[in-house]
């Protein structure tokens, strides 16, 4: 069955979509949670992120302009190199996500999904002089990622040379009448590759990767790996209100090399510091409840039980825990190994703070 027919056939029977578009809706699962799970660890599954937006930078002062408004080195790239940084405002709060690779001729951005409105009118606000050019290209490019143990192996069936692509390389492949680009993100700890494609090639593409043996899966997979990979969602787990070093991906999406940008300082007095008050978490709950979106999280304190952040996001899992769900906690409560309770309503469930997936 095809990616198109399997979510026709959702939207007739009445299924329930993550994030659902009114063009594009994602299918929350193709039939077995479980055996998605299992391929997605053990051999390779391939998710839809054809939500995700897409936005081209052009112009000769591309590098430039956007190292000055992120936390990562954009004018370091070279060309099929890539990276990952925050888009921040003067007081180091989040304003966007984002991985940027270099094009040669312009750097594309992928984020979160319905980002891409924020991020290009914060952007050319600065646009004065600056040869720089923003073009959101969502509606033209889709994205499909696979990952896996098996997905290099996968790929390289398709003829595509991704055995030695580092993370945070792309391989741009010229003869494709698909315009493919595909990127090595390893978002859960293994081999990953975000693919970006024409959205009209979407379906074919999809085809040809189960083919060659990756197993279709839906949201509510990809929720629960990014969930126990520390991956946050910007919109869901992050918003304005939390600042660079809160989102646990300083490592990844932060220079400390780099000369000036906007909010830089606040980030470089937060670094002397050696912490934040609250950072991301993920938590390993027991039972089957999965907690919605603002749930308490609670732990012992001195005093008694203490409210130490809500939930963001959650989902049923298939590995170490039966659920997850990802949480910005204070620093009092965000010790891997902590014991908490996560309560909502009259429901609630004892859970454990983790920070890497065993």
């Amino acid at each position: 069955m095809s990616l198109r027919q399997f979510q026709v056939q959702q939207q007739s029977s009445g299924a329930v979509f993550e994030h659902p578009e009114e063009n594009y809706p994602l299918a929350s699962h193709f039939g077995s949670p479980e055996k998605e799970y299992q391929a997605a660890r053990k051999s390779a599954a391939v998710f839809d992120l054809s939500n995700r937006d897409q936005i081209e930078l052009s112009g000769t002062d591309r590098l430039k302009f956007l190292h000055n408004f992120c936390t990562n080195d954009i004018k370091g790239l070279q060309p099929n190199q890539g990276c990952e940084a925050f888009v921040t405002n003067v007081q180091s709060r989040i304003l966007g996500h984002i991985n940027a690779f270099h094009h040669g001729d312009s750097i594309w951005i992928d984020t979160a999904p319905g980002q891409a409105e924020e991020i290009t009118r914060h952007l050319e606000r600065y646009i004065i002089l600056e040869d720089a050019h923003l073009l959101v290209r969502t509606q033209e490019f889709g994205s499909l990622y696979l990952s896996g143990p098996d997905a290099t192996d996968i790929l390289k069936q398709l003829d595509l040379e991704v055995e030695g692509l580092e993370e945070f390389h792309q391989l741009s492949v010229s003869n494709s009448d698909a315009r493919l680009t595909v990127r090595r993100v390893d978002w859960f700890g293994q081999p990953g590759y975000l693919c970006s494609l024409q959205y009209v090639k979407i379906g074919e593409f999809w085809n040809r990767l189960i083919e060659s043996g990756a197993v279709p899966a839906g949201q509510q997979v990809f929720d629960a790996l990014r969930i126990e990979s520390l991956y946050p969602i910007y919109g869901v787990d992050l918003s304005d209100a939390n600042l660079a070093q809160e989102a646990s991906r300083t490592a990844q999406s932060i220079s400390f090399k780099k000369g000036c940008y906007l909010g830089q300082e606040p980030i470089a007095r937060i670094d002397s510091l050696g912490h934040v008050n609250k950072e991301i978490r993920s938590i390993g709950l027991e039972g089957a409840w999965v907690p919605p979106a603002g749930a308490k999280v609670m732990f012992a304190g001195d005093d008694g039980p203490e409210e130490a952040g809500t939930i963001t996001s959650a989902a049923r899992s298939f590995g170490k825990y039966p659920v997850v769900a990802m949480t910005v906690l204070r620093k009092s409560a965000n010790a891997p190994g902590t014991e908490v309770e996560v309560v909502a309503d009259d429901q609630s469930a004892t859970g454990t703070v983790f920070t890497e997936w065993n």
